[in-house]
């Protein structure tokens, strides 16, 4: 393709991006402020204490000027496009925009309050809150200095029992107080202390125990900024019958029967909750009382796995989350809800323990269903139709296993062997996986399944590729388990794993184009058994809005067993000494990699991401080089965006210098390190946006690779990272993100070394478009 062509069609984008900032920026941001008002630009806090959270005194400003991206007001930009006449369009970009947020000195009296507010319930008592403001050509910048002061200290720590029944249980407890003696006069610590000593009695028999019965005292009459403080607790306050409360010692509840429905009907039980649960149907499995109609849709035994909850015991709020927890995790249930009710709740009498009745009542969600899906793909910029009909059963034997099974097919248009015409890929695949929720072990694990909550989980597949220069078909099934340790950590393994690769049939030019080079092995029928195992960690709280850090790592062992067996059983070698079994030459190698993300929320708009990768592949014994579907490869939608899937790398390997250029991309290898900062803001409607930094390569360790420049080697791999950069639209509908990402090449290390930096050179540097569904990481 002419490098004129290039360069038109870099400068169009360099255009577009710099019309729209020029657009957003430089329209007149006083556009529609009044005359005698003034736009709020920018504000500042100001505090002369490093101890001081800024960024907690930061979410007591109201209003907050309007939103930003990179520097540009750019919701205001948009709501200033529109015209004064009311129009669709006007009506659209005001709907989408933002208004101008006006400086209101009300608002600033408000805020100076606020301040001085948080600061004395951080302990800074006599801390001076002011404020100015500097107004400029209808717009204006607020500041807020806060001397701070000396803040009050906690001198001492004391506890009255008005009930002297939880003496025994606090006092040892005490010790794990978040009050310190020498800790600030915290209001925000004391009422995050109430909480935990609620937490602590409620995981502990005291049912209805709460933080109101929780009070402080402060007596800072010393005059020395110190404070003695008493931590009260009230006695229990029982309503009777007569309209009066009696305050007795709070009561320590034991559950004494768990009824669980099954099939629960919340509308027929509001409409006559006696009559539905007398028609119910009841039967005892283990401690437990099942109530249903009908017949039994769940195993007894799956359902009681997942209940924390025993008769007999204490009540325990803990339990209780946990039952929720694995109870929802069968997803067979679209509500979960466990009610508690006192069998005796006005008895006056002192009791060593009160009696509590549970009810979990389970409603059923819909057990079968199906989707079909269609996709565009763009795979190296071959362009195509995918398609997948998906079904899925949630409690195929009664178990609650989860069943799903897909039916794939894809038609892509390639470039022929030759690069001279066009052909199709078809591909058909067809894979089911089926998950139960328990171990299956040969030993009784029922107090493990309580504690991790773990599935086993198998799957077969079978998927058929028909390219022009070859087909092919792969084979895979696997038999493993995972499970839950705490609430962030995830384990899974699989110590079965098989995979097998037949080459069905191959062009000439192909096996020509392939011919001693690292790839012919790679094309060969290959038979992997092996083990794997992944760590993940995510502290991910959907709930809140937080920064939050991303964790895994997986590693896989491949041909120990078969290498055994092959030795035990004396197997026959081929012409390269590898020992063949069933067939073929089976494969053998180790493999691991680790992935790290950090999520920076910057705010309810923005925020920016982090990605590390790193991996490593090593080939030995029975294989000379690592699969082909298990080699390392950057690029694409999901990699390093500014090149096409499998074009970059190994090394500084340059396809296109060749002195006979391969006609079949051989851009795979042994380790990979990737890293990628990514900065992402919503824009207007179901609209996001992204800038992003992508960078890394693969690098071949075989030292007889016969790609120039693609062996790793640690005195020069790090001169070998290609660096990318870009921008991305992305449209988010909730239950799948539509993106677009367009990448340009920044530093190329194909390239000779001196003319790596290719970002400016538009005869070579052309924009790489990629299309996907879902976040690239």
């Amino acid at each position: 393709m002419p490098a004129t062509y290039h360069h038109r069609k870099t400068a169009v984008c360099y255009c577009l991006i710099g019309l729209s900032i020029f657009l957003l920026d430089s329209c007149n941001s006083t556009k529609y402020v009044p005359d005698e008002a003034h736009l709020l630009k920018s504000y500042r806090v100001k505090v002369d204490n490093e101890q001081v959270d800024k960024k907690e005194l930061d979410s007591y400003i109201k209003p907050k000027p309007n939103r930003q991206i990179l520097g540009t007001k750019f919701y205001l930009g948009l709501y200033n496009l529109s015209g004064e006449k009311d129009s669709g369009w006007n009506r659209w970009l005001r709907k989408i925009g933002e208004a101008p947020v006006l400086y209101d000195g009300g608002e600033t009296e408000r805020n100076n309050k606020q301040l001085g507010l948080y600061m004395r319930n951080k302990g800074y008592h006599h801390a001076e809150v002011s404020d100015s403001v500097m107004l400029k050509k209808n717009k204006a910048q607020v500041s807020y200095e806060i001397a701070a002061g000396i803040p009050y200290i906690l001198r001492s720590i004391n506890y009255h029992y008005e009930d002297t029944t939880l003496r025994s249980l606090l006092a040892p407890d005490s010790v794990n107080s978040l009050l310190k003696p020498g800790d600030p006069f915290d209001v925000d610590a004391m009422q995050a202390e109430r909480a935990r000593i609620e937490t602590y009695l409620r995981n502990r028999g005291y049912y209805n125990f709460n933080r109101e019965y929780i009070y402080y005292e402060a007596d800072s009459s010393l005059n020395t900024h110190q404070v003695d403080l008493t931590i009260g607790i009230k006695k229990f306050i029982l309503p009777s019958g007569d309209g009066y409360y009696l305050v007795v010692p709070h009561r320590k509840y034991r559950i004494e029967e768990v009824y669980i429905y099954p099939g629960f009907d919340p509308k027929r039980a509001i409409a006559d909750n006696k009559g539905y649960i007398e028609g119910l149907t009841t039967f005892r499995y283990n401690v437990f009382e099942f109530r249903h109609e009908d017949k039994l849709k769940a195993d007894p035994g799956v359902i009681s796995q997942s209940v924390f909850i025993m008769p007999g015991e204490d009540y325990d709020a803990e339990k209780v989350k946990q039952s929720y927890k694995h109870l929802s995790s069968l997803r067979i249930y679209k509500l979960v809800n466990i009610v508690f009710e006192e069998k005796y709740p006005d008895d006056p009498y002192m009791h060593d323990y009160y009696p509590l009745v549970c009810h979990i009542q389970l409603s059923p969600t819909t057990l079968q269903s199906y989707t079909v899906e269609l996709e565009g793909t763009n795979s190296a910029g071959n362009l195509g139709i995918g398609g997948n009909l998906n079904y899925t059963h949630r409690n195929l034997f009664g178990g609650a296993e989860n069943f799903t099974t897909r039916l794939s097919g894809a038609v892509e248009t390639i470039k022929e062997i030759d690069q001279q015409g066009f052909g199709n890929m078809i591909e058909l695949g067809l894979e089911g996986r089926l998950t139960i929720p328990k171990f299956l072990l040969p030993f009784k694990t029922e107090r493990f399944i309580r504690k991790y909550n773990p599935k086993t989980s198998t799957s077969i597949s079978y998927n058929y590729q028909h390219r022009p220069d070859y087909t092919r078909s792969v084979f895979q099934t696997s038999f493993g388990y995972n499970w839950t340790s705490g609430d962030f950590i995830t384990h899974i393994i699989n110590p079965v794993q098989l995979n097998f690769v037949k080459m069905i049939d191959a062009t000439d030019e192909f096996l020509e184009d392939i011919k001693d080079t690292y790839l012919e092995y790679s094309y060969e029928d290959r038979l992997i058994l092996g083990v794997n195992y992944s760590f993940i960690f995510s502290n991910q709280d959907m709930k809140k809005t937080r920064d939050f850090v991303f964790f895994r790592t997986n590693l896989e062992s491949a041909g120990i067993l078969l290498k055994g067996m092959a030795r035990a059983i004396n197997a026959e070698r081929d012409s390269l000494g590898r020992y063949v079994m069933f067939g073929n030459a089976f494969a053998q190698f180790v493999k691991g990699d680790v992935e790290f993300r950090y999520f920076k929320i910057m705010n309810d708009q923005t925020n920016l991401v982090y990605r590390i990768f790193a991996g490593v592949a090593y080939p030995y014994g029975n294989s000379i080089t690592i699969p082909y579907e298990k080699q390392y490869f950057t690029g694409g939608a999901n990699g390093i965006r500014a090149w096409q899937v499998r074009n970059l790398g190994p090394g500084s390997f340059n396809i296109f210098n060749e002195t006979e250029t391969p006609r079949y991309p051989n851009q795979t290898a042994d380790v990979k390190l990737e890293g990628n900062i990514e900065y992402r803001f919503d824009l207007f409607w179901l609209l996001e946006g992204a800038l992003f930094v992508d960078g890394g390569n693969i690098w071949s360790l075989n030292k007889d690779d016969d790609r120039p420049g693609s062996v790793f080697e640690w005195d020069r791999f790090y001169k070998e990272f290609a660096l990318g950069a870009g921008f991305g639209l992305r449209m988010d509908f909730s239950f799948f993100v539509f993106r677009f990402d367009l990448g340009m090449k920044v530093r190329d290390p194909a390239q000779p070394e001196g003319s790596r930096w290719v970002f400016m050179n538009s005869g070579y540097n052309r924009p790489q478009y990629n299309i996907a569904i879902g976040y690239p990481f």
